[in-house]
Order: structure tokens, then sequence, then C-alpha cells
């Protein structure tokens, strides 16, 4: 159950990543902001892959 949980955190921090680097390569104002864009949208991409490949644990629960 608790491993359960932290793939649907990873999942919401990859998804933040991946979004986060779309508006911060929008974003006409800075710069810098518009440098780091494409390697955090890397990454949450690459994460999120990385997390698909992971099998999700089923908890057993049996009725007698």
């Amino acid at each position: 159950m608790r491993f359960n949980r932290l793939l649907v955190q990873a999942y919401r921090l990859a998804s933040i990543l991946i979004v986060s680097g779309f508006l911060m390569l929008c974003q006409p104002f800075v710069q810098e902001l518009f440098a780091w864009g494409f390697p955090v949208l890397l990454t949450g991409v690459i994460l999120f892959m990385v997390l698909d490949h992971i099998p999700e644990k089923t908890v057993n629960t049996e009725e007698a």
C-alpha cells in the first residue's frame, strides 16, 4: 500500500515537471527560465516513462 502511494506521488511530480517545463518554454520574459525549460521538461518526461514501466503492487484480500 505504501509503495502505491509513493508511485502516485512520483507520477504527480513527473506531471508537475512536465507542465512547468512547458510553461517555462512558453514564457517570453526571462531568458534563464527559457534556458532551463527544456531540461525540466525532459526530466519530467523521462521520469514519467520510467514510472510507466514499474508495475503496481496489488493487495491480495481473500474473503473466507
